[in-house]
């Protein structure tokens, strides 16, 4: 005898069992979610650790993709503008990109001077030099904090001037395998400027193989919204780097013309470093702080120290609140508002790399979000 059918109960256990599998599938996510979490600085260096290990091996490649990324749009204004050959164009480029490096060098070593009151007219006499201004600032600071009662800020001094000699000595007996590291380092460079130079040259050929290869292993869907995504990129990338370079050349000029003013020691080569490192944000800044005050120090008038810190501070909040909202957040699109939000999040997740990538890929995904909004609409 067979039982009657019963749809209410059919359904009833339809959706209990769907209810249960769906809570498991919940159940499964968010155990992943919190190992995934838990274990989030784990998951994050061995990334990074890939990471790097990739970047090592194809260092040169990508030196050079991202050499030629920058020296590309050069190229096609030289040809445009002198209606040269690709060849001739690439050349003339390379070269002057080349002869700008070598004048910034000069440059730098000029601000050193070589004059009868130079710095740099005896290395061995101005090291002792710089010796006497550190014993004397040493000695100097010690009376002062013993006639207030501060001795104890003179043993930190001695402590941390302990410190500085320890790492010296480790640095005087590593010196071999840094300087290994560095011929290694100019190397790799010079090798991505070479590679560079035909990325650039024989672009054309190189699009037209990789639009080959594509169209015969990908479906045209997706080369058509790789080809989407790529050009938004290339949009957001390639305004990021021509508001980074202008800024960079602004505060070189800026930090460079303003040490000078104060006489700081190789005023120009300072602006030039802190201001083309301030493409990563912050870390230029403190990096001219740094040098700019131990320059002033070993000069001989640290007063200049407090010149230093002040022309500097004055700038760089010229450059944070003027310059990079207006070049860099025109260049992507974004407001001085997301940026400094971006720069805060990113520097804090990631680090070093999240400072660097954090502007031009809040600016992608802006773009894209832009254009899928544009697209529901017009749905």
């Amino acid at each position: 005898m067979n039982p009657p059918w019963d749809k209410s109960w059919f359904k009833l256990s339809f959706y209990a069992i769907f209810t249960f599998i769906c809570i498991y599938i919940a159940k499964y996510i968010i155990d992943i979610l919190a190992y995934t979490l838990a274990n989030m600085a784990g998951i994050y260096s061995v990334a990074v650790d890939i990471a790097g290990r990739i970047f090592s091996v194809f260092s040169v490649i990508i030196g050079g993709f991202a050499a030629a990324y920058v020296i590309l749009p050069i190229t096609e204004f030289v040809q445009r503008r002198f209606k040269m050959g690709r060849k001739y164009a690439v050349a003339a480029t390379y070269g002057a990109v080349l002869l700008t490096l070598i004048i910034l060098g000069l440059l730098c070593v000029l601000s050193a001077g070589f004059g009868k009151d130079g710095y740099m007219k005896s290395i061995a006499e101005r090291m002792s030099i710089y010796a006497d201004n550190i014993n004397r600032f040493r000695h100097s600071a010690d009376m002062f904090f013993g006639r207030i009662g501060l001795g104890f800020v003179s043993e930190n001094i001695d402590r941390g001037l302990l410190s500085l000699r320890s790492i010296a000595q480790r640095l005087a007996a590593n010196a071999f395998g840094y300087v290994k590291n560095i011929g290694n380092k100019i190397v790799t460079v010079l090798l991505s400027i070479l590679v560079s130079f035909y990325f650039v040259k024989d672009r054309e050929e190189i699009l037209k193989k990789l639009g080959k290869y594509s169209s015969a292993i990908l479906p045209k869907g997706l080369i058509a919204y790789i080809m989407e995504l790529t050009r938004d990129i290339d949009t957001v990338l390639s305004g990021y780097i021509r508001g980074q370079l202008t800024d960079a050349v602004i505060m070189s000029s800026l930090l460079s013309l303003g040490l000078a003013v104060i006489k700081i020691p190789f005023a120009v080569f300072i602006g030039i470093v802190s201001g083309f490192l301030n493409i990563i944000p912050y870390f230029g800044c403190l990096l001219g702080y740094v040098l700019a005050i131990i320059m002033a120090l070993l000069s001989g008038e640290p007063i200049r120290a407090i010149y230093a810190i002040i022309v500097i501070g004055i700038l760089q909040q010229i450059d944070t609140a003027f310059i990079v909202p207006k070049i860099v957040g025109d260049s992507v699109k974004l407001s001085p508002l997301m940026i400094i939000i971006s720069l805060a999040v990113a520097g804090r997740l990631f680090g070093l790399w999240g400072l660097v990538l954090a502007v031009p890929t809040v600016a992608v995904m802006k773009l894209r979000l832009d254009r899928y909004c544009e697209r529901r609409n017009e749905e």
